[in-house]
């Protein structure tokens, strides 16, 4: 139902742009340490993957997926690429203002990082109060996380682990090394976390041996099939609310309270 930028001519283009368009633009590390079981564009092929599934389904204009942002928790790992978190804000807001001196208002960032979404919740506030544009950005956390959680049995995870691991067995078995799968887990901070909630944030970089959080031997393509597709269906059922909504404007809303 929806479109990729890439594929169209500049005139196919012309009708397409505008006030009832809803841009996606998908963000994915292409060039991140995931373990030695993993490629390093494993944010890269998952993002991209979510992004071409939710395109044929909802009338999406949808942008290349940007394989670089900010990840200052690999910074050590050699390979392993980081924008500077306000390189990076920028970056994402020229993106956007493109589309929006076109009369665009409405965008989706489908964002497959955890760092990332501090800096992209940021550039949302600020495009909503400086602009009037709004950016929704979904959390790679909370997607399709019930599924996630049926269907995996790590006692933890987060980075490289069972569903990540799963989720690129489903997508590019070929590249995963599961003969080089581990079990290991990163250190929380003391008193930092409750039961499975946060308390206290503490800034840490990436340190176990391998580079993972989680317990990847358990991996398999039909946990990552399931948790994809649980995927694809929250962001669909955000973007069918989404698609026909019509902002109004601040002072619009005072007039009616």
């Amino acid at each position: 139902m929806g479109q990729f930028i890439s594929e169209l001519t500049y005139e196919q283009c012309q009708d397409l742009i505008g006030e009832n368009t809803v841009i996606m633009l998908p963000i994915g590390g292409g060039s991140k340490e995931h373990g030695n079981h993993l490629p390093m564009g494993t944010d890269f092929f998952v993002t991209d993957y979510l992004a071409r599934e939710v395109t044929q389904r909802c009338d999406v204009l949808t942008l290349p997926t940007l394989p670089y942002a900010y990840f200052p928790a690999f910074i050590k790992w050699k390979g392993s690429v980081s924008i500077d978190y306000q390189h990076f804000i920028d970056y994402v807001s020229d993106i956007i203002l493109s589309f929006a001196r076109f009369g665009v208002k409405k965008f989706l960032i489908l964002d497959g990082g955890v760092s990332t979404h501090i800096p992209l919740k940021l550039l949302a506030l600020t495009m909503n109060n400086e602009h009037d544009i709004k950016v929704a950005v979904s959390d790679c956390t909370g997607l399709g996380r019930e599924t996630d959680r049926a269907v995996c049995s790590q006692k933890k995870g987060g980075h490289g682990d069972e569903a990540e691991t799963s989720t690129m067995l489903h997508i590019r078995p070929e590249l995963v090394h599961m003969e080089k799968t581990t079990e290991e887990y990163s250190a929380a901070f003391p008193g930092t976390m409750g039961q499975g909630f946060a308390k206290v944030y503490f800034p840490n970089r990436m340190c176990t041996p391998q580079g993972t959080n989680g317990n990847s031997t358990l991996a398999t393509a039909e946990k990552g099939e399931a948790i994809l597709k649980a995927q694809v269906e929250d962001l669909c059922t955000f973007l069918q609310a989404f698609i026909p909504w019509e902002p109004c404007d601040y002072t619009e809303e005072k007039e009616t309270m």
